[in-house]
């Protein structure tokens, strides 16, 4: 089975905390280490953001009703 997987490529401006960007450097760093291939930024965000609207009844069920 062939799966097409169609990329837009979107600039995010966005502002983090300091804080947060010395923990997504170390998260990259190990996330690198232990699936042995190289984690980028992208990555991550499109993981967490998938992950937002995946877990938010609320957004799925407004979804839904637009639909």
């Amino acid at each position: 089975m062939l799966q097409i997987t169609r990329l837009n490529h979107v600039k995010i401006n966005a502002r983090i905390l300091d804080s947060t960007d010395e923990k997504l450097k170390k998260y990259l760093q190990f996330a690198t280490v232990q699936m042995d291939t190289k984690i980028t930024n992208d990555d991550v965000i499109d993981y967490a953001l998938n992950l937002l609207f995946e877990r938010d009844s609320a957004f799925r069920g407004w979804l839904k009703r637009m639909a």
